[in-house]
Protein backbone atom coordinates (compact mmCIF):
# COMPACT_ATOMS: atom_id res chain seq x y z
CA UNK A 1 0.00 0.00 0.00
CA UNK A 2 1.27 3.21 -0.45
CA UNK A 3 2.55 5.05 2.34
CA UNK A 4 3.82 8.12 1.01
CA UNK A 5 7.95 8.42 0.54
CA UNK A 6 9.34 10.40 2.99
CA UNK A 7 6.98 10.53 5.37
CA UNK A 8 5.93 10.18 9.20
CA UNK A 9 3.91 7.16 8.71
CA UNK A 10 6.62 5.44 5.92
CA UNK A 11 9.33 6.33 9.22
CA UNK A 12 7.61 4.26 11.35
CA UNK A 13 6.68 1.71 9.08
CA UNK A 14 10.75 1.35 8.48
CA UNK A 15 11.30 1.03 12.36
CA UNK A 16 8.26 -1.25 12.48
CA UNK A 17 10.03 -3.40 9.84
CA UNK A 18 13.43 -3.27 10.88
CA UNK A 19 12.20 -4.58 14.74
CA UNK A 20 13.54 -1.49 16.01
CA UNK A 21 10.25 -0.26 17.89
CA UNK A 22 7.38 -2.60 19.10
CA UNK A 23 4.28 -3.22 17.91
CA UNK A 24 2.54 -1.34 20.22
CA UNK A 25 4.86 1.78 20.48
CA UNK A 26 4.54 4.99 22.34
CA UNK A 27 6.29 8.38 21.43
CA UNK A 28 9.14 7.64 23.35
CA UNK A 29 10.01 4.87 21.02
CA UNK A 30 10.21 7.20 18.16
CA UNK A 31 12.27 10.06 19.05
CA UNK A 32 15.36 7.94 19.81
CA UNK A 33 15.56 7.80 15.82
CA UNK A 34 13.59 10.56 14.34
CA UNK A 35 13.97 13.84 16.48
CA UNK A 36 15.90 16.21 15.59
CA UNK A 37 19.07 16.92 15.50
CA UNK A 38 20.04 13.44 14.31
CA UNK A 39 16.18 12.95 13.30
CA UNK A 40 14.21 14.01 10.18
CA UNK A 41 11.21 15.17 12.89
CA UNK A 42 10.91 18.22 15.07
CA UNK A 43 9.74 17.21 18.52
CA UNK A 44 6.67 18.97 18.28
CA UNK A 45 5.72 16.59 15.22
CA UNK A 46 6.25 13.21 17.00
CA UNK A 47 4.31 14.80 19.86
CA UNK A 48 0.89 15.90 17.96
CA UNK A 49 0.94 13.21 14.93
CA UNK A 50 -0.05 10.33 16.74
CA UNK A 51 -3.11 11.91 18.32
CA UNK A 52 -4.16 13.74 15.17
CA UNK A 53 -4.14 10.10 12.75
CA UNK A 54 -5.20 7.74 15.43
CA UNK A 55 -8.51 5.79 15.66
CA UNK A 56 -9.33 3.71 18.85
CA UNK A 57 -8.59 0.21 18.37
CA UNK A 58 -12.90 -0.18 20.16
CA UNK A 59 -13.51 2.01 16.92
CA UNK A 60 -15.04 4.33 19.41
CA UNK A 61 -12.81 7.80 19.65
CA UNK A 62 -10.78 9.72 16.48
CA UNK A 63 -8.01 12.32 16.47
CA UNK A 64 -8.37 15.37 15.33
CA UNK A 65 -7.13 14.97 11.84
CA UNK A 66 -8.60 12.39 11.13
CA UNK A 67 -12.03 13.98 12.28
CA UNK A 68 -11.39 16.55 9.31
CA UNK A 69 -11.35 14.02 7.18
CA UNK A 70 -8.13 13.11 6.80
CA UNK A 71 -6.99 8.69 6.29
CA UNK A 72 -6.58 7.33 10.12
CA UNK A 73 -2.57 5.70 10.00
CA UNK A 74 -3.02 4.25 13.85
CA UNK A 75 -4.79 1.90 15.98
CA UNK A 76 -4.40 3.72 19.54
CA UNK A 77 -4.79 0.73 22.45
CA UNK A 78 -4.41 2.79 25.17
CA UNK A 79 -3.64 6.58 25.54
CA UNK A 80 -0.63 7.21 24.75
CA UNK A 81 0.09 3.28 23.23
CA UNK A 82 -0.57 3.11 19.70
CA UNK A 83 0.19 0.72 16.60
CA UNK A 84 0.09 0.84 12.86
CA UNK A 85 -3.18 -0.03 11.13
CA UNK A 86 -1.41 -1.12 8.26
CA UNK A 87 1.73 -2.97 9.57
CA UNK A 88 4.36 -4.43 8.14
CA UNK A 89 3.55 -8.09 10.38
CA UNK A 90 0.29 -8.49 8.43
CA UNK A 91 0.14 -9.73 4.57
CA UNK A 92 -0.71 -6.90 1.89
CA UNK A 93 -4.26 -8.30 1.84
CA UNK A 94 -4.39 -7.73 5.09
CA UNK A 95 -2.96 -4.44 5.62
CA UNK A 96 -5.06 -3.54 2.98
CA UNK A 97 -8.57 -4.71 4.95
CA UNK A 98 -7.58 -2.92 8.10
CA UNK A 99 -7.23 0.13 6.39
CA UNK A 100 -10.69 0.05 4.94
CA UNK A 101 -12.43 -1.27 8.32
CA UNK A 102 -10.76 1.82 10.05
CA UNK A 103 -11.58 4.06 7.22
CA UNK A 104 -15.19 2.96 7.77
CA UNK A 105 -15.08 3.03 11.31
CA UNK A 106 -13.91 7.18 10.84
CA UNK A 107 -16.61 7.79 8.47
CA UNK A 108 -19.20 6.18 11.00
CA UNK A 109 -17.72 8.10 13.56
CA UNK A 110 -17.23 11.64 11.52
CA UNK A 111 -20.98 11.48 10.76
CA UNK A 112 -22.08 10.73 14.48
CA UNK A 113 -20.03 13.26 16.06
CA UNK A 114 -20.15 16.05 13.25
CA UNK A 115 -21.31 18.52 15.18
CA UNK A 116 -20.19 21.31 18.06
CA UNK A 117 -19.55 19.65 21.44
CA UNK A 118 -19.54 22.04 24.84
CA UNK A 119 -21.00 21.01 27.72
CA UNK A 120 -19.70 18.16 29.75
CA UNK A 121 -21.55 15.44 31.27
CA UNK A 122 -21.06 11.89 32.63
CA UNK A 123 -22.72 8.35 31.83
CA UNK A 124 -23.48 8.66 35.23
CA UNK A 125 -25.09 12.14 34.93
CA UNK A 126 -27.02 11.09 32.04
CA UNK A 127 -28.70 8.44 33.66
CA UNK A 128 -29.68 10.61 36.27
CA UNK A 129 -31.40 13.01 33.36
CA UNK A 130 -33.43 10.23 32.52
CA UNK A 131 -34.41 9.14 35.97
CA UNK A 132 -32.37 5.69 36.31
CA UNK A 133 -31.46 5.46 39.57
CA UNK A 134 -27.89 4.27 40.31
CA UNK A 135 -25.39 4.93 42.85
CA UNK A 136 -23.10 6.65 40.31
CA UNK A 137 -26.18 8.74 39.29
CA UNK A 138 -26.06 10.09 42.60
CA UNK A 139 -22.68 11.59 42.22
CA UNK A 140 -21.06 9.57 44.97
CA UNK A 141 -17.45 10.82 44.00
CA UNK A 142 -15.73 7.37 45.53
CA UNK A 143 -16.54 5.61 41.68
CA UNK A 144 -13.80 7.98 40.66
CA UNK A 145 -9.89 7.66 41.15
CA UNK A 146 -8.75 10.22 43.25
CA UNK A 147 -5.63 11.84 44.68
CA UNK A 148 -5.28 13.67 48.05
CA UNK A 149 -3.32 17.07 47.92
CA UNK A 150 -3.00 19.23 51.87
CA UNK A 151 -2.50 22.50 51.78
CA UNK A 152 -0.99 24.31 54.85
CA UNK A 153 -2.56 27.18 55.99
CA UNK A 154 0.28 29.20 54.94
CA UNK A 155 -0.92 28.22 50.80
CA UNK A 156 -5.08 28.49 52.09
CA UNK A 157 -3.97 32.26 52.76
CA UNK A 158 -2.10 32.58 49.70
CA UNK A 159 -4.97 31.80 47.86
CA UNK A 160 -7.42 33.72 49.20
CA UNK A 161 -8.94 35.81 46.58
CA UNK A 162 -8.73 34.18 43.96
CA UNK A 163 -10.91 32.20 41.94
CA UNK A 164 -11.90 28.31 41.64
CA UNK A 165 -9.75 27.75 38.27
CA UNK A 166 -6.74 29.60 39.66
CA UNK A 167 -7.02 27.59 42.68
CA UNK A 168 -6.93 24.34 41.12
CA UNK A 169 -4.23 24.68 38.99
CA UNK A 170 -1.86 25.73 42.16
CA UNK A 171 -3.18 22.28 43.68
CA UNK A 172 -2.34 20.14 40.57
CA UNK A 173 0.96 21.98 40.17
CA UNK A 174 1.56 21.12 44.02
CA UNK A 175 0.98 17.98 43.51
CA UNK A 176 2.95 17.16 40.86
CA UNK A 177 6.07 18.82 42.21
CA UNK A 178 5.36 17.07 45.36
CA UNK A 179 5.17 13.39 43.15
CA UNK A 180 8.13 14.09 40.99
CA UNK A 181 10.25 16.65 42.77
CA UNK A 182 13.01 18.57 39.85
CA UNK A 183 12.10 15.57 37.52
CA UNK A 184 9.18 17.31 36.49
CA UNK A 185 8.35 19.83 33.56
CA UNK A 186 5.35 22.08 33.61
CA UNK A 187 4.43 24.12 30.66
CA UNK A 188 1.55 25.44 29.50
CA UNK A 189 0.24 23.42 26.68
CA UNK A 190 -0.98 26.16 24.09
CA UNK A 191 -2.83 23.33 21.89
CA UNK A 192 -6.37 22.79 23.69
CA UNK A 193 -5.20 21.68 27.40
CA UNK A 194 -3.93 23.86 30.58
CA UNK A 195 -0.86 22.12 31.10
CA UNK A 196 1.80 19.89 29.59
CA UNK A 197 3.49 17.57 31.89
CA UNK A 198 6.75 15.60 30.97
CA UNK A 199 8.31 13.17 33.59
CA UNK A 200 10.81 10.93 32.24
CA UNK A 201 10.28 11.07 28.47
CA UNK A 202 6.86 10.46 28.84
CA UNK A 203 4.29 13.36 28.43
CA UNK A 204 0.89 14.32 29.66
CA UNK A 205 -1.38 16.97 28.59
CA UNK A 206 -3.94 18.26 31.40
CA UNK A 207 -6.95 20.03 31.39
CA UNK A 208 -7.68 21.53 34.78
CA UNK A 209 -11.10 22.34 36.16
CA UNK A 210 -11.64 23.74 39.72
CA UNK A 211 -14.62 23.65 42.14
CA UNK A 212 -16.03 25.02 45.40
CA UNK A 213 -17.93 22.01 46.16
CA UNK A 214 -16.43 18.91 47.58
CA UNK A 215 -18.11 16.87 45.05
CA UNK A 216 -17.64 16.59 41.17
CA UNK A 217 -20.16 18.69 40.65
CA UNK A 218 -20.86 17.21 37.11
CA UNK A 219 -23.78 19.68 35.98
CA UNK A 220 -21.50 22.49 36.24
CA UNK A 221 -18.30 20.74 34.00
CA UNK A 222 -18.00 23.04 30.44
CA UNK A 223 -15.60 23.27 27.80
CA UNK A 224 -16.12 26.30 26.68
CA UNK A 225 -13.61 25.69 23.46
CA UNK A 226 -13.53 23.50 20.65
CA UNK A 227 -9.70 23.22 20.84
CA UNK A 228 -10.25 21.77 24.84
CA UNK A 229 -12.96 19.93 23.14
CA UNK A 230 -10.57 18.14 21.20
CA UNK A 231 -7.61 17.73 23.44
CA UNK A 232 -10.32 15.90 25.16
CA UNK A 233 -11.86 13.55 22.81
CA UNK A 234 -8.45 12.70 21.44
CA UNK A 235 -7.75 10.76 24.03
CA UNK A 236 -3.89 12.04 25.39
CA UNK A 237 -5.68 14.70 27.34
CA UNK A 238 -6.76 13.96 30.57
CA UNK A 239 -9.19 16.13 32.98
CA UNK A 240 -8.06 16.79 36.61
CA UNK A 241 -11.13 17.82 38.35
CA UNK A 242 -10.38 19.58 41.64
CA UNK A 243 -12.83 19.67 44.31
CA UNK A 244 -13.02 21.68 47.98
CA UNK A 245 -10.21 23.68 45.94
CA UNK A 246 -10.65 26.10 49.12
CA UNK A 247 -10.56 23.52 52.06
CA UNK A 248 -7.50 21.95 53.75
CA UNK A 249 -7.53 18.93 51.96
CA UNK A 250 -8.89 19.16 48.27
CA UNK A 251 -8.82 16.15 45.68
CA UNK A 252 -8.08 15.51 42.11
CA UNK A 253 -10.02 13.40 40.23
CA UNK A 254 -7.92 12.03 37.05
CA UNK A 255 -10.39 11.79 34.72
CA UNK A 256 -10.72 10.38 30.58
CA UNK A 257 -12.81 10.88 28.06
CA UNK A 258 -15.37 7.95 27.00
CA UNK A 259 -14.27 6.16 30.39
CA UNK A 260 -15.56 8.95 33.14
CA UNK A 261 -17.50 11.30 30.73
CA UNK A 262 -18.75 11.70 26.97
CA UNK A 263 -18.92 15.43 25.76
CA UNK A 264 -22.52 16.74 24.60
CA UNK A 265 -23.67 19.75 22.59
CA UNK A 266 -26.10 22.08 24.65
CA UNK A 267 -27.20 25.53 23.67
CA UNK A 268 -26.69 28.48 25.67
CA UNK A 269 -28.23 31.82 25.90
CA UNK A 270 -27.50 34.57 27.78
CA UNK A 271 -29.70 36.13 30.25
CA UNK A 272 -30.08 39.96 30.38
CA UNK A 273 -31.61 41.88 33.25
CA UNK A 274 -34.84 44.25 31.58
CA UNK A 275 -34.06 47.52 33.36
CA UNK A 276 -37.09 48.46 36.05
CA UNK A 277 -39.16 51.41 35.36
CA UNK A 278 -38.30 54.62 36.70
CA UNK A 279 -40.53 58.01 36.54
CA UNK A 280 -37.39 60.11 37.03
CA UNK A 281 -35.47 59.11 34.22
CA UNK A 282 -38.68 58.46 31.71
CA UNK A 283 -36.91 59.01 28.31
CA UNK A 284 -34.03 56.23 29.48
CA UNK A 285 -33.48 53.79 26.84
CA UNK A 286 -36.17 55.46 24.37
CA UNK A 287 -34.74 57.16 20.87
CA UNK A 288 -33.49 60.80 20.59
CA UNK A 289 -33.79 62.85 17.55
CA UNK A 290 -32.21 65.98 17.30
CA UNK A 291 -33.61 69.12 15.21
CA UNK A 292 -31.58 71.33 13.99
CA UNK A 293 -28.37 70.26 16.42
CA UNK A 294 -25.59 72.79 15.27
CA UNK A 295 -28.00 76.18 15.82
CA UNK A 296 -26.68 78.50 18.55
CA UNK A 297 -29.10 78.29 21.30
CA UNK A 298 -30.81 81.86 22.40
CA UNK A 299 -29.37 83.57 25.41
CA UNK A 300 -33.34 83.49 27.28
CA UNK A 301 -32.65 79.80 27.24
CA UNK A 302 -30.20 78.75 28.91
CA UNK A 303 -31.54 77.41 32.12
CA UNK A 304 -28.50 78.83 34.45
CA UNK A 305 -29.61 82.44 33.66
CA UNK A 306 -33.10 82.63 34.66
Amino acid sequence: MDRGPGTFWEHIYSLRKKGLIPLVWERRDLREFLEKPGGPFAHGTISTLPSDYYISIEGTEIGGAVRKGNTPRLWRVRIGEYQLIADPDDDAATQEAETRRAARLAAELRAHKGHRHEVLKTLAYLQEQSGTETEAASGHTDLYPSIPVTLTPSERQALTGRVAEQKAMYIVNKHLKDKYGNQVEIEEDRDGADLRVSVDGKTERIEVKGTESSTLAWPELEVSSRRAHDALESGDTSMYRVVDVSGANPRIYVLAHGRHFTLEPETRWAVKRVPLGDDRYPLRGQPYRYDRPYDPVAEDEWEALE
